[in-house]
């Protein structure tokens, strides 16, 4: 009977670490731009520009300028930072917070950007600039971490989905595996992912 070329092995199995990373990012990124939006929006409600806040965000890159620059960079370095921070605390939620049950994701996603809204009225707003506090009121705070809170709160629903399709390439690869011949035990025979993976080796030459 002549001989099926093995094929390689599968991939590893994923880390344990990494499907709740995955989708801690994927939630963390879109609550942080949804935090800036609602940025941009209360600038427009204030008939302000816009851009305002983040030209006031990147206060650390270029000083008092922030004040008399249009949109371009400024407005470009401080949204980028914005986002950064946001993400990050986002992330942060995700490897602490629950994911099974979507009623605790909640509560914590709403303890946490509580937390994060006196943190950054302490912190992170004066380090942009001594004058930026201003430029960052509740009414530009509390609904923007609001909106965050609740895309945060979907973290068990996209960490369970993560983890699925990571199982799914997990059995994937197993079942490319190939297994031995029950009829001869003499090794891999059969491929389970199908007869189009079956490659016969070249017959053995006859003794002369």
């Amino acid at each position: 009977m002549p001989e099926v070329a093995e094929l390689p092995p599968g991939p590893p199995p994923l880390p344990a670490w990494l499907p709740r990373l995955a989708a801690a990012v994927e939630t963390a990124v879109p609550a942080s731009l949804a935090a800036l939006l609602w940025f941009a929006i209360h600038s427009l409600i204030l008939r302000e520009p816009w851009w305002s806040k983040f030209n006031v965000a990147a206060g650390p890159f270029f000083g008092d300028r922030v004040f008399y620059l249009g949109l371009g960079r400024a407005t470009l370095a401080g949204a980028a930072l914005l986002v950064v921070l946001y993400s990050l605390s986002g992330m942060l939620f995700g490897l602490v917070a629950s994911s099974r049950s979507m009623a605790r994701a909640s509560a914590l996603a709403a303890v946490w950007l509580a937390c994060w809204h006196v943190f950054a009225q302490h912190f992170v707003w004066p380090r942009l600039h001594p004058a930026a506090p201003p430029y960052f009121p509740m009414m530009a705070t509390v609904p923007s971490h609001l909106a965050a809170a609740i895309l945060l709160a979907r973290f068990p629903a996209v960490f369970r989905r993560v983890t699925a399709f990571g199982h799914d390439g997990a059995r994937s690869a197993e079942a490319a595996e190939p297994h031995e011949d029950p009829a001869t035990g003499d090794g891999p025979a059969v491929f389970e992912a199908g007869p189009e993976n079956r490659r016969p080796a070249p017959p053995e030459s006859a003794d002369c």
